[in-house]
Parts: C-alpha cells; structure tokens; sequence
C-alpha cells in the first residue's frame, strides 16, 4: 500500500497528487478508474487516512462535473385566461 501512497519529496507531480490539485486535471475515465482502484484498500483504514480523503474527493469531482452536465428543461407557465395577478 505504500506506493499507492504518493511521495511528496519525489518530484512535482508526486506534490499535486499527494495535495490532490491534480484532481481538476483527471479526465472523467481517469477519476472512474482511480476511484475504483483505490476503493478496495480502504477496508480497515482510519477515517482520517490519506487514501479514505482521496476517495472522496475523487467523488466529489465526478459529482461536480455530472451535475454540470445535467440540463433542466423549463417550459414557460401559462398564465389562465381571465386570472389577474
């Protein structure tokens, strides 16, 4: 589990990742796929692990971006004929 676990004195990327500021720049297949991945191994960690934190961000993301693509159609209200408002 300790390469999961990224570095952060190893080099830049492994820093963002580490801070998850790489997360903005994942596709969507690749936050699917790492969520997936990382899901398993949280079984028995503590609530405060790096890996249970980076999970839920990785949800959040995803979350953010699906419900940007969601479209509400709104149809004008007809007002009844004769009402006054």
């Amino acid at each position: 589990m300790n390469n999961v676990i990224p570095d952060p004195l190893i080099s830049l990327e492994q820093l963002n990742r580490y801070c998850h500021s790489d997360i903005t720049e994942l596709e969507d297949t690749e936050l699917t796929d790492e969520m997936n991945a990382l899901r398993p191994l949280l079984w028995g960690l503590d609530s405060d692990s790096w890996l249970r934190d980076r999970v839920k961000r990785l949800e959040t993301e995803l979350a953010k971006r699906r419900s940007g693509d969601t479209v509400v159609f709104q149809f004008p209200s007809k007002q009844a004929e004769g009402v006054e408002i």
